[in-house]
């Protein structure tokens, strides 16, 4: 088990630590973007019996689980769990998407027990938003100004009047002119529009009439669902992220798509029943490159030999040299703001 030392804890979630220590239950729900130590804290300390750390995404819940002991039960899934808790809290990061926020201190609001707190912090110490986006939801709260950022404590009283739904349903058309519907929720990638990496892809991708599909990273199902409706054949729409996971089916549904298969999935073992014909990803852009490497190796595993994969990037230099040497015909070519890096999976 990985120590929590060896990982410190973000700072939000510091400052809950600090100040949460007298604060006592029958049962707590920890939502991190970090490893939770808090709530292994609130487990180690006996402040309440019954502890879970949240996650929508697959792999930091993973990671957690690692770290977390048996006192702390860690969950994953679309939504907040369907129970009752004396506290909910919540780490942010002052570069926290504001639609997610919104929607998740929706959740936990609903998610207490009459009287129970919902405890927020995020790492910003002149925040302002945050603190009136409680203040909107709670009669009274009380707010720590600390050196390394801010601390809300609320503590309910009555249910909300009305209850926000923040998902969103979109429609484009694809290069031949058939219109898609897309249902996307915040914390999915590309909420509310149609990402022009996506878009590149759908543009430079050739499917064939019976061509096995993997879409690595899928999010709502954009790009998926513009694969499937040129192949008979199945397509696979991987992602870690458990919303995105529900989109995708949703998506799928909404343009009658039967053979759209959604996979839920972290550490690229996806098992799937067939070898692929043609791949595409849409890693990150920017920053670390373990995120593009692994979709890569991914969907090298599971093509077929001279199966295609075709990534869309900002940074075709890396994608390139990677690719490299892995796939035959590669070729790299610009697409509007975007590069498209494409191969083929070579023989033994």
């Amino acid at each position: 088990m990985e120590s929590e030392t060896e990982v410190p804890p973000l700072v939000s979630e510091r400052l809950l630590m600090e100040n949460l220590e007298d604060v006592r239950g029958q049962a707590a729900l920890v939502i991190s973007t970090g490893r939770a130590q808090l709530a292994g804290q609130l487990a180690q300390r006996g402040q309440f019996p019954s502890v879970q750390a949240w996650y929508y995404d697959l792999y930091p819940a993973m990671l957690a689980n690692d770290a977390l002991d048996d006192a702390v039960e860690v969950l994953c899934g679309a939504d907040l769990p369907e129970a009752r808790y004396d506290l909910v809290a919540m780490g942010l990061l002052r570069r926290s998407e504001s639609e997610l926020t919104r929607e998740l201190i929706q959740q936990a609001y609903l998610r207490l027990v009459e009287g129970g707190m919902l405890a927020v912090s995020v790492d910003n110490p002149r925040d302002t938003w945050l603190h009136d986006l409680m203040r909107k939801l709670f009669p009274k709260v009380t707010c720590l100004r600390l050196p390394e950022g801010s601390v809300y404590l609320g503590r309910k009283r009555g249910e909300l009047k009305k209850e926000k739904d923040y998902s969103c349903e979109y429609a484009f058309r694809d290069d031949a002119g058939r219109l898609l519907k897309v249902l996307s929720r915040p914390g999915v990638f590309s909420h509310r529009r149609l990402d022009g990496g996506a878009r590149q892809l759908m543009l430079s991708v050739e499917i064939g009439p019976e061509d096995r599909v993997l879409d690595m990273g899928c999010g709502a199902g954009a790009l998926t669902a513009a694969c499937a409706v040129q192949t008979s054949g199945l397509v696979f729409g991987v992602d870690s992220n458990a919303r995105a996971i529900e989109c995708l089916k949703a998506t799928a549904k909404l343009n009658q798509l039967e053979n759209i298969r959604a996979v839920w999935n972290a550490d690229g073992q996806l098992d799937l029943p067939c070898e692929i014909d043609v791949a595409v990803a849409n890693p990150p852009y920017f920053g670390d490159t373990a995120i593009a490497q692994h979709f890569i190796d991914t969907c090298f595993e599971n093509l077929r030999v001279g199966g295609a994969l075709l990534v869309v990037t900002k940074q075709p230099n890396w994608v390139g040299a990677y690719m490299n040497h892995l796939m035959e015909d590669l070729a790299v070519f610009e697409a509007s703001k975007y590069w498209v890096v494409c191969g083929r999976k070579p023989a033994v």
